[in-house]
């Protein structure tokens, strides 16, 4: 198979709107990789979207999008007590997970990974049986499945008789290779300090990831986009692109760029209105920007 290049959303499907204004992407622009939120009300209608922009489902490619931030579970919160709040919501950062990952040892560790593996089990049913969603890629909602025990228990699930048939080809592993973008000192020292932050932490689990994958046959592309998360303008990919993409082409590999296109419009909208932080990140101007650039990059 030739090495491809995935201009790939993140996030789709929290509303029906939202997932239009994605498909948009695709269908006016090079958008050809979705990542579907399972614990939305509207995934079912998000679906049939997409079912009606690619009916053969050979131009999009569709990946999961595990989801332990924002939402209610779909295990069941009783099911699932450690990740969420007393009223049925995630409420696990992405720091108390990274803690937890450390501190939690013999029962407490084993009981965090089966309640892990419950919600991703259910978040499998959602997308891949009871919608047949046909995904062969998975990634997660800031980046939760690069932690060691939330990763190890995807990798156990995945090993299930149940989903050992899916075809899982592709799971992400977002951490940029720095060659490329030293190539160009402006957008080096133009990535902003926290983006910095993220790329170390993930890094730390970048190699152990790779080489459980790297066993079980299962792919991951070369990644561009956590050095400017939700800044992935048109002058940032235009000036980037031809470095990661020759970076990738020697590697034998294939490319992902990873976009967040889908605003949303008002706070009840989001899964869990209460979050001011999420607010923010789904109604950001930089949404539209990303979407711009999705329709007007020439390749």
């Amino acid at each position: 198979m030739e090495n491809r290049i995935w201009f790939h959303a993140d996030d789709f499907g929290v509303t029906a709107e939202q997932a239009k204004r994605i498909l948009d992407c695709c269908q006016n622009g090079v958008l050809n990789s979705i990542s579907v939120m399972p614990n939305t009300p509207a995934l079912a209608e998000s679906l049939a979207l997409l079912r009606e922009a690619d009916p053969q489902g050979n131009k999009i490619r569709r990946v999961l999008h595990l989801n332990f931030v924002e939402g209610k579970p779909l295990a069941g919160a009783e099911n699932v007590p450690l990740l969420v709040d007393k009223t049925g919501y995630f409420n696990k950062s992405f720091i108390q997970l990274f803690q937890w990952n450390y501190s939690k040892r013999g029962v407490k560790r084993q009981q965090l990974a089966s309640q892990l593996k419950l919600e991703i089990e259910a978040q499998l049913r959602a997308v891949a049986v009871e919608h047949d969603y046909k995904i062969t890629g998975i990634d997660s909602h800031q980046h939760y499945h690069m932690i060691p025990v939330i990763f190890d228990s995807l990798m156990e699930v995945l090993a299930k008789q149940e989903f050992a048939q899916l075809p899982i080809r592709q799971i992400r592993v977002p951490v940029d290779p720095t060659a490329p973008l030293r190539r160009d000192i402006r957008m080096l020292t133009g990535v902003p300090k926290i983006n910095w932050v993220k790329w170390c932490i993930l890094k730390q689990y970048a190699d152990r990831n790779r080489k459980i994958l790297q066993s079980r046959g299962i792919k991951a592309p070369v990644f561009f986009g956590i050095f400017y998360t939700c800044e992935m303008k048109k002058e940032v990919v235009e000036a980037l692109l031809p470095s990661y993409r020759e970076y990738a082409d020697k590697k034998s590999e294939d490319l992902e760029l990873m976009f967040h296109p889908g605003n949303l419009t008002a706070s009840y909208e989001l899964l869990d209105e209460r979050s001011k932080e999420l607010a923010a990140f789904y109604m950001s101007d930089n949404r539209y920007y990303e979407a711009e650039c999705l329709k007007l990059l020439k390749i």
